[in-house]
């Protein structure tokens, strides 16, 4: 049986305990000296960058992967006598009281199954249900020593060189209606972003979120661009033959995802989504090196020479955070070997980070008090709402020292967005020529429905009555079955008017009424929490310039809390995100959205474990081998970017190799991995090649909570072999 945990107390190993304990203190003392080491000679590269005329363009370093090993079929004992003679059906983990804090000595089992991505080269590795290995663990306090990264859930650690200084802080932000990005240069105040459509009369801060590739699935334009050739493709019936995907970010929402996930174009055939997506970052980042150069006298950037923040929804699952990820590395973004100079920030935090250094002059109307700036006031609590095209998430943080910030209450939302007001209006308008005329409309003329929708979407940003112009093709297509103004007859809140249609504000506002009581539901669920003072609510995004959301959002919750909405809103998304690559570490902490721990064994008990899955030792003693061993509960504050240790020891003489696995859920409280509700997202193994000290050899476990991550690293001591992994929460 290949891999479980087995979890209960030993007594007996306290002296090789210490000579453990004096090995991590000798590695932890090494690390710092490496610490103090690397930090010299970061000051140094930066004095040689600083001395240079331009930036030097360089290609990032090419690391070695190493391959995981496989698991061996071998068998470990227990070695705990004292536990051997004792009653299976005692309690397994009594704490050890030491002074001032509480030492777990556990005896543990994992299993081993890695994921692996297309491009890994690696093949899933088959757990072996007979094939068990063991070790004991003890629990450390949570120590702030960093750990690295690796970007494959399924690729082995490798030590890396220091990375170079990141010359520029790149966001991204993609919408589900429109993306776009902003970067700001290292020293520099100014935050730029490109202007989009000029050359179609357009001048956006954002482009459509829309891709298209030709008939042998190449890209070929982006934005705009994809939107006016698709147009031009679509008259000489050459449509249908190329792959548009638009408003396609919602694709990733509430769905099981993997690797080989796929997406739907308009002309009803499939593509792989991480190519889609991908490929809309690699433009993006080709766009922002363009234009970084022209704002630089013509000074050519590399990738390497940026750390990215690519923004995502706070309501997406852990799974569409990866996907992210992962796409980005494919588009280039960022090297396996530089993980660490992409960001996935969540959307409420970057507005966060925008919204709380604004002066009173950066909102439309309110004004602050007792300062100039929020994060100049410890103690402000806040909330930001997010109201974007596909989701609306909802964030709530506390200034404290130095402006830095701390999460009071886990992210939440819904996906109620502003495209939610674009279907009822979609439907609305299906209503008012019957769906005869509008599927053919629909089927036909694709383009003119887009930007029919376009149109709609701008006027979401106007009170009262708005006119919005009829595509010719629905026209025609509608007067062949009836006479045009025949079909605004029958509702009185629109109206035709020379080949535009009148909606009333009345209407508009109707429309609007799913999407601002999603709102109101989330805001009200916390708002009502005692332990929460919020001073301010902070309405961010393009769809928060609706005034109809601004104006509800103001009546329901403008007596309890100041509403605010800066005069970008819907750029306090990227333009946090380029101020969250400067200072990665403004949210010192955040709440977990999950409960997370390892499959552990205990003494199996025939009451408590009845039903259970067991397992019996080659010492004859039984265990529940499905026990569930909580490292972080759901709606607990995590301190960003540290990591909890533990300690765990070979039990064979001649052992080689340590798995461990992992798993989350949503439940706050949890026994068994075998729950409803429970998910394996990740294992690693670490080799233990030195067998000479038997079983007095040990294995160091860190699990490190980022930005939307969480990653395990575990090092063998005497031979200091490391391997890292990040939790594969997709599917395959």
């Amino acid at each position: 049986m290949n891999g479980f945990i087995f979890i209960f107390v030993n007594f007996i190993h306290r002296l090789e305990n210490e000579k453990c304990n004096k090995k991590l203190e000798d590695l932890r003392q090494e690390n710092r000296n490496l610490k103090s080491e690397n930090s010299k000679l970061r000051s140094q590269l930066q004095d040689i960058q600083n001395e240079l005329p331009s930036p030097e363009v360089r290609s990032p370093p090419q690391d070695s992967q190493n391959e995981l090993p496989s698991p061996k079929e071998s068998m470990s004992k227990a070695v705990d006598h004292k536990l051997e003679s004792s009653d299976e059906s005692r309690e397994s983990e009594p704490p050890t009281v030491l002074k001032k804090r509480v030492t777990k000595k556990h005896w543990v089992k994992l299993p081993f199954q890695l994921s692996s991505t297309e491009n890994d080269g690696q093949q899933p590795q088959e757990t072996n249900a007979d094939d068990p290995k063991s070790c004991w663990m003890q629990s450390e306090d949570v120590t702030k020593k960093p750990l690295k990264q690796c970007t494959s859930p399924a690729k082995a650690f490798s030590p890396r060189t220091q990375p170079k200084v990141s010359l520029v802080s790149i966001g991204i932000d993609f919408g589900t209606a429109f993306t776009g990005y902003s970067f700001g240069f290292k020293g520099a105040k100014q935050i730029r972003q490109p202007k989009w459509g000029e050359e179609y009369g357009m001048n956006t801060p954002k482009t459509p979120t829309c891709i298209l590739f030709d008939e042998n699935k190449n890209f070929l334009k982006f934005g705009y661009d994809a939107i006016m050739y698709y147009t031009r493709q679509t008259r000489r019936n050459e449509a249908k033959k190329l792959f548009l995907f638009d408003d396609f970010k919602m694709e990733l929402y509430g769905k099981v995802l993997h690797r080989d996930s796929m997406m739907t174009a308009k002309n009803g055939k499939k593509m792989r989504a991480m190519k889609v997506f991908s490929e809309s970052l690699k433009f993006m980042k080709d766009h922002a090196l363009d234009m970084m150069g022209k704002h630089t006298a013509g000074v050519t950037y590399s990738a390497s020479d940026a750390t990215w923040v690519l923004t995502v929804p706070a309501i997406w699952s852990s799974a569409a955070k990866q996907f992210m990820t992962e796409a980005a590395t494919e588009a280039g973004l960022v090297t396996e070997s530089e993980p660490e100079r992409l960001i996935v920030a969540l959307e409420p935090e970057a507005a966060s980070v925008w919204c709380k250094q604004l002066p009173k002059e950066g909102f439309m109307e309110g004004d602050l008090t007792e300062a100039e700036t929020i994060e100049q006031v410890p103690g402000t609590q806040y909330m930001v709402v997010d109201c974007g095209g596909g989701t609306i998430d909802i964030t709530v943080h506390e200034v404290v020292e130095g402006g830095h910030l701390k999460e009071l209450h886990r992210v939440s939302g819904n996906n109620m967005g502003g495209q939610t007001v674009d279907k009822n209006f979609k439907a609305f308008i299906r209503e008012i020529f019957s769906e005869k005329v509008f599927d053919e409309f629909e089927k036909h003329h694709p383009s003119e429905l887009q930007r029919l929708m376009y149109d709609f979407s701008i006027c979401k940003r106007y009170d009262g009555e708005v006119l919005v112009q009829c595509p010719y093709s629905l026209q025609q297509i509608a007067s062949k079955v009836d006479d045009i103004e025949a079909y605004f007859s029958r509702d009185n809140d629109v109206d035709w008017e020379s080949g535009q249609i009148l909606l009333s504000g009345a209407k508009l506002k109707d429309l609007h009424e799913d999407s601002v009581r999603g709102i109101e539901s989330l805001m009200k669920e916390i708002l009502k929490k005692p332990t929460l003072n919020i001073r301010y609510i902070f309405l961010v995004g393009g769809f928060a310039l609706s005034p109809y959301v601004n104006r509800f959002v103001k009546e329901k919750f403008g007596s309890k809390c100041q509403v605010l909405c800066p005069v970008d809103a819907q750029m306090a998304i990227v333009n946090g995100a380029v101020m969250f690559g400067m200072m990665p570490n403004v949210v010192e902490s955040r709440i977990s959205v999950f409960t997370y721990g390892i499959a552990v064994v205990h003494f199996f008990d025939k009451i408590k474990h009845k039903g259970k899955s067991k397992y019996v030792s080659k010492d004859g003693v039984h265990y529940c081998d499905v026990c569930f061993h909580c490292l972080v509960k759901k709606d607990e504050s995590i301190p960003f970017d540290e990591a909890e240790q533990y300690i765990f020891n070979a039990l064979e003489i001649d052992q080689r190799e340590l798995p461990f696995s992992f798993y989350c859920t949503e439940k706050e409280t949890a026994e068994f991995v075998d729950e409803e509700g429970m998910r394996k997202i990740g294992s690693l193994v670490v080799s233990m090649p030195k067998i000479s000290q038997g079983r007095n050899r040990s294995v160091i476990l860190e699990i490190k909570f980022g930005f939307t991550e969480m990653q395990a690293t575990a090092t063998d001591v005497d031979s200091g072999e490391t391997t890292s992994v990040k939790m594969d929460f997709m599917s395959k």
